[in-house]
C-alpha cells in the first residue's frame, strides 16, 4: 500500500471529541471506534460507512397504532463507479451514529444488506427531540449522513453459549440480528433466551419475526405486558387483562409465551438455567434506565459474570 494510501486508512479511524454525541450512551464512539471489518476485508472492499456517508431514504413507513414509531429504510446514496469497491458491514448489536449539522445520535440497524449497501432502523420520535423533529419531517429520496459501525459485541460461534437477551421497547429491533447469527448457523450450538418488555401487545414490535425465530430448538421468548387490557368486562373491571382471560388467549399465536407483569428479579431466576452447560453471556437493549436496573438484577438471577454482559 503506498503512503498516500496509508494516511486515507488512518484518517478514517481518527476520532475527535466532537464526534461524540454527548448523550451518555452506553457504547460511546471514543470508547468503541469504527473498526476494519474482516467481512470487507476478506471481499477485498472497503466498508462504506467507516467515515460519514450520504444514505438516500428509500422508505419511510409508521407503526400500525402508532404513528411516532417509524421504520426508515436507507440505501447508499452514491452513484460514483468507486462505489462498486464498497460494502456495509454494520455487526449485530453495533450502532451508526447520524450527524444532521452539529446534531449527532447513535441509531442501531436491525437489518442490512452486505452488497447493496441498503439498512433498516426502528425510530421513536421523542416529543420535542431535536432529532426527532428532523426525522419526523424526513422523506424518501431525502440524504441522511451516517457513520459507524459502533460498538463492542462480538460473537464467536465456536464457543457454546447461553444468551439472555433483554428487551425494551423498540429497543427489541437491534436483537433481532443478535438472534439471526445464531440462529441462521447450523453449526452453532448457543441457546437463547429472548425476554422483551413492552406496555402491551401492540407495542410488541416485529411479533412476526419473534414467531419465526421459535421454529428453531434453541430459542425461546417471553413477552412482558404488563399494560395488556382488553375489551372483556371481568378485565375492564381488573384495570387489565387476566392470565385466564379468553379473548387474550384468541390472540396469541402458536408457541407465542406472554406474561401480564414486570419482569422482575424473582421472574428472572425463572429463566436461569444451571444445568445446561455453556457460558453466559447477558445482551441488555433499552434506555439507560433500563439497562441499569435491569443489568444488576438479571445478571444476579441469571448467573453472568459483569464481563459478559452487554448494553445496547
Amino acid at each position: 500500500m503506498t503512503a498516500d494510501g496509508e494516511q486515507k486508512v488512518e484518517d478514517v479511524f481518527t476520532i475527535q471529541e466532537s464526534d461524540c454525541c454527548g448523550n451518555g450512551c452506553t457504547n460511546c464512539i471514543l470508547d468503541n471506534k469504527p473498526r476494519p471489518s474482516q467481512r470487507a476485508l476478506l471481499a477485498g472492499k472497503r466498508n462504506i460507512i467507516l467515515k460519514y456517508t450520504s444514505f438516500r431514504l428509500l422508505q419511510r413507513q409508521t407503526h400500525t397504532g402508532d404513528d411516532q414509531v417509524l421504520f426508515l429504510h436507507f440505501g447508499n446514496a452514491a452513484e460514483s463507479d468507486d462505489e462498486d469497491d464498497c460494502v456495509l458491514d454494520i455487526p449485530p448489536g453495533h450502532h451508526i451514529m447520524l450527524r444532521i449539522g452539529f446534531l449527532l445520535r447513535p441509531y442501531s440497524p436491525y437489518w442490512t444488506d452486505f452488497a447493496s449497501k441498503e439498512f433498516k432502523i426502528l425510530v421513536k420520535l421523542q416529543p420535542d427531540g431535536p432529532m426527532s423533529q428532523h426525522l419526523a419531517a424526513v422523506q424518501p429520496n431525502d440524504r441522511l449522513e451516517f457513520r459507524g459501525p459502533i460498538g463492542n459485541y462480538r460473537h464467536d460461534p465456536a464457543v457454546t453459549k447461553c444468551i439472555y437477551i433483554i428487551a425494551q421497547g423498540v429497543a427489541v429491533a437491534p436483537t433481532l440480528p443478535l438472534v439471526g447469527q445464531v440462529l441462521e448457523n447450523e453449526d452453532d450450538m448457543s441457546r437463547l433466551w429472548h425476554l422483551v418488555c413492552a406496555p402491551d401487545l401492540q407495542h410488541v414490535y416485529f411479533r412476526d419475526q419473534l414467531l419465526e425465530f421459535a421454529k428453531y430448538w434453541n430459542y425461546r421468548s417471553c413477552l412482558y405486558v404488563p399494560r395488556q387490557q382488553c375489551g372483556s368486562d371481568a378485565c375492564l373491571k381488573a384495570g387489565h387483562c387476566r392470565q385466564e382471560c379468553d379473548e387474550l388467549r384468541r390472540s396469541l399465536r402458536y408457541k407465542e409465551r406472554v406474561c401480564l407483569h414486570r419482569l422482575d428479579a424473582n421472574e428472572l431466576k425463572q429463566h436461569a438455567t444451571p444445568a445446561i452447560p455453556g457460558l453466559r453471556v447477558l445482551i441488555i437493549a433499552g434506555d439507560s434506565g433500563f439497562q441499569r436496573t435491569m443489568g444488576e438484577a438479571a445478571a444476579k438471577a441469571l448467573g453472568v459474570a459483569q464481563e459478559n454482559v452487554y448494553l445496547l
